[in-house]
């Protein structure tokens, strides 16, 4: 029985780290695994998801009066 990991793959194509949690067997070759999932990776999406992440979120008018 395998149990879930998170494994953090590096992106050659936009030098960046991203995370994949999975469950492997002892019988997967890590690094050709991790090859291709390298390989797979959607960079775009990837950019558009940190950038997103990164931008501040609008403030409720009502709960910010509340702040005073």
């Amino acid at each position: 029985m395998a149990s879930v990991k998170r494994y953090r793959i590096f992106c050659h194509k936009c030098s960046h780290h991203f995370a994949v949690f999975a469950a492997l067997y002892h019988t997967v070759n890590m690094a050709q695994w991790m090859k291709e999932k390298a390989e797979a990776h959607d960079c775009k999406a990837h950019a558009d998801a940190l950038a997103k992440a990164r931008e501040p979120r609008p403030v409720n008018p009502i709960k910010a009066s509340k702040k005073s």
